[in-house]
């Protein structure tokens, strides 16, 4: 019996220790960002506002959005894997940061998180809105996966083409002190 619990104690300490700096994981449901639909060109840029449930509303400009409907807003999830071992991602804190990329004449001006589950946000709360957001998690501890809703603004530049116009974001997910 001491011989088993040396042996499993042993294969943890390396599976540990292989994977002692592998940052977490992050994921996107949908993989895109989401999509406002059809658009009617507009003399001026157009801010349309998607809340993190995903109600879409027009906050300036004179483009016009052909479908009233809401959208799909991503949910992040942020992961460690098996046991949350993966560099002691049950002890760590998690900086997070979530960056617009401009490839279009629709871009994201501004980032909104709604609240999380599995996991707490170190300074109490989702952080105040922003272009580029950076926050932190606390340790996620074992067994847990955070998840949360990512709310934006996109931008439609001054006379954009009509129709359907992609936006992206980027986020990555590392291990803080």
């Amino acid at each position: 019996m001491k011989r088993l619990i040396a042996a499993v104690s042993a294969a943890l300490m390396v599976l540990v220790a292989g994977s002692a700096h592998a940052d977490p994981t992050v994921t996107r449901s949908p993989a895109t960002a989401p999509v406002l639909g059809t658009t009617i060109r507009g003399a001026s840029a157009t801010t349309f506002s998607i809340t993190t449930a995903g109600a879409v509303s027009r906050t300036s400009g004179d483009a016009i959005r052909l479908s009233s409907s809401s959208v799909t807003t991503p949910t992040i999830t942020i992961n460690c894997g098996l046991l949350n071992l993966s560099g002691l991602c049950a002890l760590r804190h998690i900086r997070v940061t979530i960056t617009p990329v401009a490839t279009s004449p629709a871009r994201i001006t501004r980032f909104r998180v709604g609240s999380m589950t599995g996991g707490v946000y170190r300074a109490g709360s989702a952080p105040a809105e922003a272009s580029t957001l950076v926050f932190d998690l606390n340790p996620l501890g074992l067994f847990t996966t955070a998840t949360f809703k990512l709310g934006m603004d996109v931008q439609l530049a001054a006379g954009a083409a009509g129709g359907v116009q992609t936006f992206d974001y980027m986020i990555t997910v590392q291990f803080t002190t």
